[in-house]
């Protein structure tokens, strides 16, 4: 199970290096000479989803011991959207620090029937249970979890018609439109790829790949620089460099996608170039891109009177 953290072990990693760890028993040197318990994160999202059902919240201890450390954990209800046994379940409420280590987990599994991926996040709130000279002082004994679901990609949701909406478009459309009616296909060279063809101008293909493996929270859009998306005479009415316009992933702002919908947004940079180097950034703008069926598109033909690309 992956998961993203909030909050990292910062707090707690500069006591855990001073140590010289060789047991409770022994001589080592330790935060204030005392140890402490606590989890690891006082916030945390973790994602759940079909091949990710289960996850783990790690408990530290500032010093390793030579036995094994049992402790519990309690569920807060008063701070907790979440509902155990509907949203989500502890596979114990103990659990062990090892002799010899620093770190026990709390392990969890959320109930993917009752998570919705379309929506906010539910949480809920853990307590350690323990005596309270364990209790690190200002960092405290409790952790609030949130639960995110999210899905696998799965290509064939992000294939076939789609409309793109596009502040590019907004600002340089010739007649006025800044919505497309525009085919996608699979990127026969990558399968975490697509094609969007036409994607901003009729003949300008545009590929672009989904990453849901780097940080499955947060699903991304990358995309191949220097790829044409249209050329400049049709654009600006003249030309600059070498009559081409340019798009990349910009680094002003996110560009991701929805992984239990089929919607993608991109925050996207446009520039133009003259014998391979740039010469000047037309600018930096967002374009929303809905996947829809064939009878929605047909609908969108007929009824709106939106050309298909």
């Amino acid at each position: 199970m992956k998961v993203i953290s909030n909050i990292s072990y910062k707090l707690f990693a500069f006591a855990i290096v001073l140590l010289s760890v060789i047991g409770c028993q022994q001589k080592y040197i330790t935060y204030h000479d005392a140890e402490y318990v606590m989890f690891a994160d006082t916030a945390k999202t973790y994602v759940v989803r079909e091949d990710m059902p289960t996850f783990d919240i790690p408990v530290v201890s500032t010093v390793a011991c030579d036995y094994d450390r049992h402790f519990a954990v309690e569920i807060i209800d008063s701070s907790s959207s979440a509902v155990e046994g509907r949203d989500f379940s502890l596979e114990s409420n103990n659990f062990t620090i090892p002799a010899g280590e620093l770190v026990g987990n709390v392990t969890v599994s959320g109930n993917l029937s009752n998570l919705d991926g379309n929506s906010g996040d539910l949480s809920f709130s853990l307590k350690l249970v323990m005596p309270d000279d364990l209790v690190m002082p200002l960092y405290g004994d409790e952790t609030i979890v949130h639960l995110r679901r999210t899905c696998k990609f799965n290509r064939e949701n992000y294939t076939g018609w789609a409309v793109v909406t596009s502040m590019f478009l907004y600002q340089y459309s010739l007649t006025g439109d800044y919505q497309r009616l525009i085919r996608t296909s699979a990127d026969p060279e990558d399968e975490n790829s697509v094609i969007l063809h036409s994607f901003l101008a009729d003949g300008y293909d545009v590929k672009i790949s989904f990453d849901d493996e780097t940080d499955p929270a947060n699903p991304s859009i990358e995309m191949p620089s220097d790829q044409v998306v249209s050329d400049e005479s049709s654009v600006f009415g003249t030309v600059h460099g070498d009559n081409h316009i340019l798009i990349e992933k910009s680094n002003q702002g996110p560009s991701y996608f929805f992984s239990c919908k089929s919607v993608a947004v991109m925050v996207n940079r446009f520039y133009v170039q003259k014998i391979g180097s740039d010469i000047g950034t037309v600018g930096h703008f967002m374009s929303e891109i809905d996947w829809i069926s064939d009878e929605e598109a047909d609908r969108l033909e007929r009824e709106d009177g939106m050309r298909k690309h």
